[in-house]
């Protein structure tokens, strides 16, 4: 009993938290990255040629501070919009909060924080403007901001995160209950014995 709730475990986990976040950050085909801020000219657009094909375009942004950053869920670091022929197709705040953070170059590199923007479900071929600007985060100094692309990306399947999540729950509930079960079976007496030892 305790090894099937040990595998429904592993399969919520996965299901739950492991899909979502292969989805979100490896799915599809990267398109490219561009700076869309350094400390010598400030933030600036960026104009990015999109094909029909690429459909649907997941957008990242790249943030790397200049000293230590705390995300919080109320604060914003960055806005992004994202125009096609002078008209909005994907405007977000950025906040960082439970951000994918790397570190560039080495383990000793700068702290790179990811976050995503979101999707462009249908394309039209043509220029798109990606403009990256400040948030109303106030001590926040960067260093630098990426804006990073990917083709084709696969978007979460909606039902199978809180069927994962559903699933966590039943197995560790499951385990509890077998682990008290076995604590009460040791606790029972041998039952006496009959007859010659």
């Amino acid at each position: 009993m305790r090894v099937l709730f040990l595998l429904l475990l592993v399969i919520g986990i996965v299901a739950g938290l492991g899909y979502p976040f292969a989805m979100t950050h490896f799915s599809g085909q990267e398109i490219g990255s561009w700076q869309a801020f350094d400390r010598a000219s400030g933030f600036r657009p960026v104009r990015v040629h999109l094909d029909a094909a690429d459909a649907p375009v997941r957008v990242f942004v790249d943030m790397q501070p200049v000293r230590d950053f705390v995300p919080a869920s109320g604060r914003t670091a960055l806005t992004g919009v994202v125009r096609r022929a002078g008209r909005d197709v994907l405007v977000e705040t950025l906040n960082y909060a439970g951000a994918q953070v790397t570190n560039r170059g080495s383990p000793q590199g700068p702290r790179v924080y990811r976050d995503a923007m979101g999707d462009i479900g249908t394309v039209e071929s043509g220029d798109y403007l990606f403009t990256i600007g400040p948030g109303d985060h106030d001590d926040l100094q960067v260093a630098r901001v990426d804006l990073v692309l990917r083709r084709g990306a696969v978007a979460v399947d909606k039902r199978i995160l809180p069927a994962g999540i559903a699933l966590i729950i039943l197995s560790i509930a499951g385990l509890l209950w077998s682990r008290s079960r076995n604590r009460r079976a040791a606790r029972q007496p041998e039952p006496p014995r009959w007859g010659r030892s």
